[in-house]
This record gives structure tokens, sequence and C-alpha cells, in this order.
């Protein structure tokens, strides 16, 4: 099995920056996570779906990194 890598991040701040995010467990604990996010004011509308092989939920969001 081969793993790759992805190449390193300068350090350099660049302002706020958007990034994907995939939640997964229980349907209830994902969604109220999500919901406190939301209220945060730091990420958008999530995309619940069902998780594979299993009863639990998958969310995904883009959330809001704020500069440091």
């Amino acid at each position: 099995m081969t793993h790759h890598r992805l190449p390193t991040a300068a350090s350099t701040p660049q302002g706020p920056s958007p990034v994907q995010v995939r939640l997964m467990g229980g349907d209830q604990a994902v969604r109220r996570l999500v919901e406190a996010m939301q209220r945060s004011g730091s990420c958008g509308p999530a995309d619940y779906r069902p998780m594979r092989n299993s009863t639990g939920t998958r969310a995904y969001l883009t959330v809001v990194v704020p500069e440091e």
C-alpha cells in the first residue's frame, strides 16, 4: 500500500480560510455539533447522508477558519 502525503502549507496568514469538513458519528450527536457550529457563525449549511455500513450519519459542511 502506498501512502501519499500532502505538501505542507506555507505559514503565511492569508485571512479567513474556508475548510471542507466531514463529520461522522451518531445521528443526533452529529446534528447537535453542526447546530452548535452554525450558531457560532463559523460554518454554512450541512449536507447529511447515512454512513456506509453503519447506522450513523455523515455531515459535510464548510467551516471558516478565522485569522490568527
